[in-house]
């Protein structure tokens, strides 16, 4: 399962609207329904922040996902360290 599925079915699995964890995370509902339709993907910090929400540990949200996800967080990780 991709990163965006398991975003939807924990979300789901808690209780929790789009709109709910929207404001939760200080993001747009368009924002999570982006996450969820595999449109883009959250950063590293916002990433830990739906772990916490979602009560799913960053392990289980990573791991079996595809490369570009992971180049994706690897490069939000390499521009903060620069910063």
């Amino acid at each position: 399962m991709d990163l965006a599925n398991k975003i939807k079915a924990q979300r789901e699995k808690v209780g929790m609207s789009q709109t709910e964890l929207a404001q939760k995370l200080h993001v747009t509902r368009q924002t999570v329904s982006r996450w969820e339709n595999n449109q883009t993907i959250p950063n590293l910090d916002t990433l830990n922040d739906i772990s916490d929400e979602l009560d799913i540990s960053l392990d289980d949200l990573l791991k079996h996902d595809n490369l570009k996800t992971i180049g994706s967080i690897s490069k939000d990780v390499k521009l903060k360290k620069a910063l």
